[in-house]
Parts: structure tokens; C-alpha cells; sequence
């Protein structure tokens, strides 16, 4: 683990021990301080071992190295080498090692037992955690592809795999929120290009049109449309809607298909509260509901990381009902923590070598193995996504 990418003082914080099965880890964060560079961080400390282990299939021996006859050699053709059958046989099988999920080479090379992530994301897009994760040396494609990463997208809602490159239009959808579409082809509305642009075409031969390629399959239930992924892809979700009984399916199915797959699953969840605002009817039901969806997920997950906003004018102030349904299920959430890390920003201003506060403390279900140390760190976020992490005074 080089410093470069984990701070040294944030390597107790991040590694998951085997002990705290079920456990919850709190991340808050406020406006200036966020807590994404802590997230993948923790992205990092688990997924690491599994891409370090991807390794190349074996070389083919050198012909040099077999003895062909003399004549043979003049002439430049190749005999038939011994080995070749064999190295046909270990290339074959390396390739159904990765086609399995790599398996074998999962255990990490200090024999970890393979671990899973489920990165369920409100506010950012893959392409987000794809760039910000590349630059730590995690390739967040080739991991999901294997079976070690899942993501949900709950950002693009009823829009399908997130990996689809089309431009959505946005339309109105359930409970007030925009929900992002595919755009209907024109051939579709009975329409021709050049009448709904307006343009001329210009001269040359006439072109075949493009045969129209479908990336999503539509399903239609209890009168709610649906897009599942395509077809290797299946590892990126989103949510059909923002209703908890559609998150909790999704969310499910995702954790289920990776529970197949990993011997632990860790679940991250980030911005749930925006899940919270987005659907809060002023009676705490929500909320509720909420907590005791993390509460079934857990059951199925060796830990869950959250992330959350801890603003003072949503905890402090309480004076719309969202700020008061906010705050209770912050405090819920903390006191269901083992550990809580809250991010903040200078006291006495900005500087320009001190991004912020870090600040470790013990949750209200901190009764476990491992002993948390309660400290107190400045960071510093760089421009090109680096941190470091020290103590006062330094």
C-alpha cells in the first residue's frame, strides 16, 4: 500500500478486519468538504489486491530453443515444436481462470478471501468514479467485468446501464423528479430527417440507413416501465424509480448477484440523504423505511460505508421538516455506526495548504474487537486528486 495513494495514518482507518462482520461505517461530510477523496480511499483499500492480481497469460517458449534439423533450418520452415500442446493447455486454462472471475488469483497475494464491492452512487455517475479510481491504479471496468465491483446508479433513474453512451432526453417522472430517456428515433414519430431538421440534404449517392441497434430491453409491470442493462454489463444498474420498494429490489438483486461470486460483499452507499430529500413526505415514514432497508442489507454484507452531508442548517437548525427528518436519520445512522468520520473545514478560515478537518470518533455501536482510536487530522486535497494527512503542528 504506498503512501502516495493511502495517507499513513488513514491505514488503520481504512482496512475492514475480519471481525466486524456487519458492521457500519459513517462518512459525513458539508459543502467545501466532501467526502469523495475519503470514498475511494476506501475503494482502494478493498479492491487493491484483486486488481494487483490480475496477471498475464504465460509467454510461448522461444523457438530458438527447440533443435530442428539442419536442413530444416536452411530452408526456414518449422517443425513441430513438443511444448506447443502444453502451452495451448495453460493458455487455455488461464483464459477460463478470467472468464470465471479470476478466482484463483483473487485470494490477493497475501491469501485474503475475496471481497466484493457494491458502490450505490445518488449524486455522481460512473464516469465520476471510473476517472477519480483510475488515477489510484484501480480499473473500475475491468473489476466489474470480473465480478468484484457492482454499481448502481441512482442518479440517472429509469435510464438503464449507465454505460450507455446515448443522450437522453429528460422527461417528467414519478414524484417530481426529471427522468432521463433514450430519444425516440424519428422513424418511430413517422417523421423524415430532413422535415424535422429543416436541412437540405446534401448531394453524393444515396446511403443505406443504419440499422437501428438496441441496447436496452424495455419490460413493462403493474403499469411502470423498467430498463434492464445489456448484455455484459449487467454489473451497472440503475433504479427503475426513487421509491424505496424499487431502491430495495435493485438493490437486492445487485447485492445477491455479487454474494454469488465473493465470499464478502461490502456495501458503499453514497448521498443516501439525497435519496431521503428527494422522497420525504414530512411524517419520518421515509426514514424510516430507509433504516430498515439498511438493515436487511446489512444482514447480507460484511460491512456498509455510507456517506452522508452533516450540514449545521440540517442538523442544527431544524426548521423545515426535511431538516428535522434529516436529522434524525443522520443521529439514527450514527448511533447505529461502529465508526464515524466526519470531514469539516478550518475553524479559523481557509488555507491554502489545509483543505479540512478529519475527524475519527467511536459510533454508538463501537462495542466490537477492534479498538477505534479517536483523532483528530488536517488533509490537504491536491489538484491532481492526491491527499495528505498530518497532524497539527506539522
Amino acid at each position: 500500500m504506498t503512501s502516495r495513494n493511502i495517507p499513513h495514518l488513514l491505514e488503520p482507518l481504512l482496512e475492514i478486519e475480519p471481525s466486524q462482520s456487519q458492521s457500519q461505517i459513517l462518512l459525513t461530510g458539508i459543502l467545501g468538504a466532501n467526502t469523495n477523496w475519503l470514498l475511494l480511499r476506501y475503494l482502494y483499500t478493498l479492491l487493491k489486491s484483486s486488481s494487483a492480481s490480475r496477471s498475464s497469460p504465460p509467454s510461448r517458449p522461444p523457438a530458438a530453443a527447440v533443435s530442428q534439423p539442419q536442413g530444416q533450418r536452411r530452408l526456414g520452415t518449422r517443425m513441430p515444436i513438443a511444448a506447443e500442446p502444453e502451452f495451448e493447455l495453460r493458455t487455455s486454462t488461464h483464459a477460463q481462470q478470467q472468464q470465471n472471475g479470476g478466482d484463483a488469483g483473487d485470494q490477493g497475494e497475501s491469501g485474503n478471501e475475496s471481497v466484493g464491492v457494491l458502490l450505490v452512487s445518488f449524486l455522481r455517475d460512473f464516469a465520476f468514479w471510473k476517472e477519480s479510481a483510475g488515477r489510484l491504479g484501480l480499473d473500475l471496468e475491468g473489476l466489474g467485468r470480473r465480478g468484484k465491483l457492482g454499481f448502481v446508479d441512482g442518479l440517472c433513474v429509469g435510464f438503464g446501464s449507465s454505460g450507455s453512451d446515448g443522450e437522453g432526453g429528460v422527461v417528467g417522472g414519478g414524484g417530481g423528479l426529471p427522468v432521463r430517456r433514450p430519444p425516440v428515433p424519428l422513424a418511430a414519430t413517422g417523421g423524415s430527417s430532413a422535415g424535422a431538421t429543416g436541412a437540405v440534404p446534401g448531394r453524393g449517392p444515396p446511403q443505406a440507413p443504419r440499422p437501428a441497434t438496441t441496447t436496452t430491453t424495455t419490460t413493462t409491470t403493474g403499469g411502470s416501465s423498467s430498463q434492464r442493462p445489456v448484455e455484459g454489463e449487467r454489473w451497472k444498474r440503475s433504479l427503475p424509480s426513487l421509491a424505496v420498494a424499487d431502491v430495495s429490489k435493485t438493490l437486492h438483486s445487485a447485492l445477491d448477484e455479487l454474494c454469488q461470486k465473493n465470499k464478502k460483499v461490502v456495501l458503499v452507499i453514497d448521498q443516501l440523504d439525497f435519496l431521503l430529500a428527494a422522497t420525504s413526505d414530512g411524517n419520518g415514514l421515509v426514514s424510516s423505511a430507509l433504516q430498515d432497508l439498511l438493515l436487511d442489507l446489512r444482514e447480507k454484507s460484511h460491512a456498509t460505508i455510507l456517506t452522508l452531508s452533516a450540514d449545521d442548517p440540517l442538523i442544527a437548525s431544524q426548521v423545515t421538516t426535511l431538516d428535522k427528518d434529516h436529522a434524525s436519520f443522520v443521529l439514527s445512522l450514527a448511533h447505529e455506526a461502529e465508526m464515524v468520520v466526519s470531514l469539516r473545514l478550518l475553524d479559523t478560515g481557509i488555507a491554502k495548504d489545509v483543505s479540512g478537518v478529519v475527524r475519527i470518533t467511536r459510533g454508538g455501536d463501537s462495542g466490537g474487537e477492534k479498538q477505534i482510536e479517536e483523532k483528530e487530522y488536517l488533509y490537504h486535497v491536491g489538484g491532481d486528486g492526491s491527499v495528505r494527512v498530518f497532524e497539527r503542528g506539522q
